[in-house]
């Protein structure tokens, strides 16, 4: 797991060190050419929001389970690693939110993607955990 902190001190431009360690880590991810996977997905935030267990075939959304209770969602809207990735660079250019992201370091995936806001309640952590290659 890589953590990313912006350090104002050492004269880097911490949007410019983001970018840099997504781009890094997408290129790890791309290489990989994963396009059938899952893995466990856990938001933490002011709106309420199962324990998701997202399985992606093909590069797209195919189950999405509550791992508490087993419920079954409709796959619309439930993030891939692609869209994980845009999410980030999403946020990098939002000029309202301290980001801090964590890769995998092996495929680059993102493990953790922790925002706090200067708008109350307005922050979040997504973390992902248990991501397996499906053949």
């Amino acid at each position: 797991t890589v953590i990313l902190s912006a350090c104002s001190a050492t004269g880097e431009d911490p949007t410019q060190t983001a970018l840099l360690q997504l781009s890094v880590n997408r290129q790890k991810w791309v290489a990989q050419a994963i396009h059938d996977y899952s893995f466990d997905s856990d938001l933490t935030a002011m709106v309420f929001s199962p324990p998701l267990h997202i399985e992606v075939r093909g590069d797209t959304v195919n189950h999405v389970t509550d791992r508490d209770t087993g419920a079954v969602y409709g796959n619309a809207g439930y993030p891939t690693v692609d869209s994980l990735f845009a999410h980030v660079l999403q946020l990098i250019s939002s000029p309202h939110s301290d980001l801090s992201v964590q890769y995998n370091l092996a495929i680059g995936y993102p493990t953790r993607i922790e925002v706090n806001s200067s708008i109350p309640d307005a922050g979040s952590v997504v973390a992902i955990t248990n991501f397996q290659r499906v053949p």
